[in-house]
């Protein structure tokens, strides 16, 4: 047992992040859950869940709800947990530093330090906000490094290196400033949190609600009506969702390429269900086919940021000798104006003598089409019950073109269109099998955004040979990730992630936009999908002038930087100084407390 240790403990939605403070690296990371399974009363209280024999049909009750703790007894159990049976801490020889959310209520606030000094009687406390932690390990962490280098193809234009020179320098500028901008994508939320001073600028911080877990839950949907009933395994569509799915980069290109049946789609592929016999837990079937999806994409932003960079070069090259035409083609255009203006009545006098003419033909084009569409009629109408077949296989085309064209425009397909994919063995359902009155987020997944034409996941039953059960997802590998960017496909009416960004940024003070874009941070579960950094600064980039230098910095560990940044100020000393004593708590009280902790 360790005497005088300082307990660090980022309490997030999904994951509880456990240590010691002033080490590099968390304990351990166990889920902030407790689980249930069917016929077994033993539940399984955070990582106990590694002990469950079968992971299928568990029950998941979670103390955060929203973002915010809302069970105090389910908490303390993991809390317990995690300080005696993995720590291995006597609470009352040792100090606690505690993550919370932002605009924390202050009844939710009461209740941690009533659980902290008086459930386990720790000796001194301090509660911090989660995005405050992490952008102090993410400064310190790019402070240290040294910029990335630049790729040999591009070193040598000129244009590119003073841009890139321009926006390193910016950001170098906002983190000496201690300014940036913390996109943290958790479990529950995403925010967007402005920091100056490496203090939050709390009128300015903007929420979507849409995090981790809507993205399961709509994935979980979208699966039960295409291809197994998946509602109540929460677990295996989790690791589903963190192991198979990515942020597309062009997603109207791309769900053409998902649609396809044959060995072209690139993103199709397969995950093993655990059948409880051979096998315990879920895994894709083939990683190489996982990973073929995200090599092409990652050869299709290197050809675009070529392609941007020379244009932008191209720009910058051509900008004097535009300046210089321009020069030249106003003088010429004085010098010329009088040969100009009596061309120009000579041609308008031989306009209006033309002008009867041109109405006389045009009254004759009239009259044969009239005559035409007339005898057009007649063998209508001759024509009989062929006719109109042929009249509606027409409309039929008409409609199907609309479609298309509908599609390519939108990048999606056409409402109450049948989902793809089917299944082998009559596992499959369609997107226009969804019944009426079901989730509506499904049917606008599965339906508007849906893959029509063979996107869809299909399943693969064991039909008594043996054959492992499997999941096969094609479109919805990378349009459950499109939610963090257009969160109405889900019901959401809310803004995408860069027009939060830019929101957040625009109530902040005009004055320091330029170092807010320049130092961009992403934190969080649901950065980690593969290319969203890069889908981000193509979003971002429209909505930005162009004089502001846009740079975004995905974090080394997105999941624990706010467990890293609670370390790093445990060793800084700095804990030391604001922590709140045990015996502070009793004489003052609550609202004190609060107060010495927001303060300090």
């Amino acid at each position: 047992m360790e005497k005088g240790r300082v307990v660090v403990l980022d309490n997030g939605g999904a994951t509880c992040k456990i240590g010691f403070g002033g080490e590099a690296e968390p304990v351990k990371v166990i889920p902030n859950f407790v689980a249930k399974a069917k016929g077994l009363k033993r539940p399984f209280v955070a990582d106990l869940l590694d002990t469950c024999p079968d992971i299928k049909g568990l029950g998941v009750l979670r103390p955060v709800d929203r973002g915010y703790v809302v069970n105090w007894d389910l908490q303390g159990s993991i809390w317990d947990r995690a300080f005696s049976g993995i720590l291995k801490v006597q609470p009352s020889s040792a100090s606690l530093l505690v993550s919370e959310p932002l605009f924390s209520l202050p009844s939710i606030q009461r209740s941690m330090d009533e659980l902290a000094f008086e459930h386990f009687g720790f000796r001194s406390y301090l509660r911090v906000p989660a995005p405050v932690l992490a952008y102090r390990y993410e400064t310190s962490t790019l402070l240290d490094s040294p910029p990335p280098p630049m790729p040999s193809s591009l070193a040598s234009s000129s244009a590119v290196s003073a841009s890139s020179a321009s926006a390193a320098a910016s950001s170098a500028m906002a983190l000496q400033a201690g300014c940036g901008l913390l996109v943290d994508a958790g479990f529950s939320f995403t925010h967007a949190v402005p920091i100056w001073n490496n203090k939050p600028l709390l009128h300015a911080v903007r929420r979507m609600n849409v995090g981790g877990k809507a993205l399961t839950n709509v994935l979980k949907e979208v699966v039960s009506y295409r291809a197994w009933n998946m509602m109540d395994e929460t677990l295996i569509m989790d690791h589903v969702k963190e192991s198979m799915c990515l942020v597309s980069l062009f997603p109207t290109r791309h769900l053409p390429l998902a649609r396809k049946r044959d060995t072209g789609n690139i993103f199709r592929a397969e995950y093993l269900l655990p059948d409880g016999v051979t096998l315990q837990r879920g895994q894709v079937k083939d990683p190489a086919a996982v990973l073929l999806a995200v090599k092409t994409q990652e050869a299709l932003w290197e050809q675009h940021r070529e392609e941007g960079e020379r244009e932008e070069t191209l720009s910058r090259r051509g900008g004097g000798e535009g300046r210089e035409v321009g020069r030249r083609k106003k003088g010429g255009d004085r010098h010329d104006g009088r040969k100009k203006s009596g061309s120009n009545e000579r041609a308008g006098k031989r306009e209006e003598g033309g002008e009867g003419e041109e109405r006389g033909r045009k009254r004759g084009r009239r009259g044969g089409e009239g005559e035409r569409e007339e005898e057009s009629q007649e063998q209508e109408q001759g024509g009989g019950g062929g006719g109109g077949g042929g009249g509606e296989q027409d409309e039929e085309d008409e409609e199907d073109e609309e479609d298309e064209d509908w599609d390519e425009r939108a990048g999606r397909g056409k409402p109450g269109a049948t989902g793809g994919g089917g299944s082998s063995g009559g596992g499959g359902a369609s997107a226009a099998a969804i019944p009426p009155g079901d989730s509506g987020s499904a049917r606008r997944m599965a339906g508007s955004r849906g893959t029509a034409g063979g996107g869809g996941g299909s399943a693969s039953r064991d039909g008594g040979g043996g054959q492992q059960p499997e999941l096969s997802l094609a479109s919805e590998r990378f349009m459950v990730p499109e939610g963090l960017f257009h969160p109405s496909d889900f019901g959401v009416n809310q803004a995408g992630l860069a027009e939060t960004i830019v929101a957040s940024v625009s109530a902040a003070p005009r004055v320091i936009h330029p170092l807010l874009f320049s130092n961009i941070v992403l934190v969080g579960g649901s950065c980690q999908f593969p290319f969203f950094k890069e889908r981000l600064e193509l979003e971002l980039r429209p909505l930005v002038p162009d004089s502001l230098p846009i740079h975004i910095s995905l974090s080394q560990s997105p999941v624990v930087s706010a467990w890293k940044g609670g370390s790093n100020l445990v060793r800084s000393g700095e804990f030391a100084r604001r922590a709140v004593t045990k015996k502070q708590y009793e004489e003052l009280g609550f609202e004190r407390c609060a107060e010495l902790m927001k303060h300090s």
